[in-house]
């Protein structure tokens, strides 16, 4: 693999794809668990709010910063979760990055203040949902002792971008900023008022699975899009849009956002076509900034293979650039190592359970992916057609039909799944239902 600080070419890129973005599942998993289908991690963002606040027309966000701010309820949580390693900006010690948790999970926050809890990989579905729910326990708790509501919904529905302002000013946000203020509303928003819930699955044992797993994780992204749809109002009003954040998405730049060409993988079915279109995918996508050129904010016409190609004032891309790159790229379906599935707005806690069952039980029973290849493969000329209507949930009705045989196929799936993979606490077939 090449140097992380040398110039990379484009087999470099390919390599590093294939290495380290599209990976088998590692064999010690099957090792341990036979009869289970693959790792689960879950991402939740979330709005943190001045409970005094709520039911205004503008209820207050709560600051990252600040002597009453997001950062003090968290510290409040140091004597009680001494395992808990709070990670600050050194030359600002009241800058909270991060918190590292005592499971390899971490809160982080996001540029418009939103907080993100992640999980690590759990070998199993009911695993990652009790870990989640009780980091959101002990979260909420402290939230409330400090006067703090914190809100699960797929866009802040109250306030505009310059009302919560740039929360998260480190070099790379302020880049973002700039390379997105450049290019329309769209790109200030999602860093700003967006939230969602991600599902990370495996890619599996075997290249066929892979390359199942990932093209019906693109295919099906429309569908899961309108049915978990939980954003209708911007900026304070309603505007007969069902997923504001969608929505959003659907309008950044096109190299960034969406899918890549599926074709490839559609004949070949194997990692490799995987890897090929997600290389031709990457080098297309617009570099946002040059990091060694102190964040040097590019101006939207630059790809990255043009950077490879002709360089930026002499200076060419790195192993890291690249990484750097990927991290800017927001397919529906990311490869990272695994498939993070990013087509759902964030959902009321009642709900949060439903997506991961919904994927998991497509993706992760044989027979479900199979069925779901037999139903979506057809439809894959109207992608972009279902992609367009999701955002006004299911009131399109082809898309709608089709929206309910994938569920079914996924609850199908989810009941063949093995009962102590799925857990205690995994959404039932008529909460799933109850979405449609």
């Amino acid at each position: 693999m090449a140097d992380a600080h040398e110039p990379i070419s484009a087999a470099a890129c390919y390599d590093y794809i294939l290495e380290k973005v599209f990976p088998l599942r590692p064999a010690d998993y099957c090792e341990k668990y036979p009869q289970w289908p693959g790792m689960v991690g879950l991402e939740l963002e979330m709005l943190p709010l001045w409970q005094s606040s709520v039911g205004l027309s503008k209820p207050e966000t709560v600051p990252l910063f600040g002597p009453k701010s997001l950062t003090t309820m968290l510290q409040t949580l140091k004597s009680r979760y001494p395992a808990w390693t709070f990670q600050v900006v050194p030359e600002e010690p009241d800058h909270l990055l991060n918190v590292q948790l005592d499971d390899a999970d971490q809160l982080t926050f996001e540029p418009g203040g939103q907080l993100e809890f992640s999980t690590r990989p759990y070998p199993c579905l009911g695993d990652a949902l009790r870990r989640l729910r009780e980091v959101q326990s002990i979260v909420r708790g402290a939230a409330a002792e400090s006067g703090i509501r914190v809100i699960q919904i797929g866009m802040n529905p109250w306030l505009t971008v310059d009302e919560i302002g740039l929360q998260m000013t480190k070099p790379r946000y302020r880049a973002m900023d700039s390379f997105f203020t450049a290019q329309g509303p769209e790109g200030r928003r999602m860093m700003r008022q967006t939230c969602t819930i991600q599902v990370n699955l495996d890619f599996g044992g075997t290249e066929e699975v892979l390359a199942k797993r990932y093209l019906i994780s693109n295919l099906v992204a429309p569908f899961a899009t309108a049915m978990f749809a939980n954003s209708p109002f911007l900026d304070g009003q309603a505007n007969g849009i069902l997923s504001n954040r969608a929505n959003n998405w659907q309008h950044m730049d096109p190299t960034r956002t969406g899918w890549p060409y599926l074709d490839t993988i559609v004949k070949r079915m194997d990692r490799k076509s995987c890897v090929d279109a997600y290389l031709d995918y990457a080098l297309k996508g617009k570099v946002v900034f040059a990091q060694n050129l102190n964040y040097q904010v590019m101006d939207g016409r630059l790809s990255f293979a043009d950077w490879i190609d002709q360089g930026v004032e002499g200076l060419r891309p790195t192993l890291d650039d690249f990484k750097t790159h990927l991290s800017l790229l927001f397919p529906e379906a990311r490869a990272r190592g695994f498939i993070e599935l990013r087509s759902i707005d964030c959902q009321h806690e009642h709900w949060q359970s439903v997506p991961a069952s919904f994927y998991t039980g497509l993706l992760y029973d044989e027979k479900s992916l199979d069925a779901a290849l037999d139903l979506l493969l057809p439809l894959r000329p109207k992608l972009r057609a279902f992609w367009q209507k999701s955002i006004y949930g299911l009131r399109d009705d082809e898309l709608a039909a089709v929206a309910q045989k994938v569920a079914r196929v996924a609850l199908q799936g989810t009941e063949r799944l093995h009962h102590v993979f799925r857990g205690k606490a995994v959404a039932s077939s008529s909460h799933i239902s109850n979405r449609l």
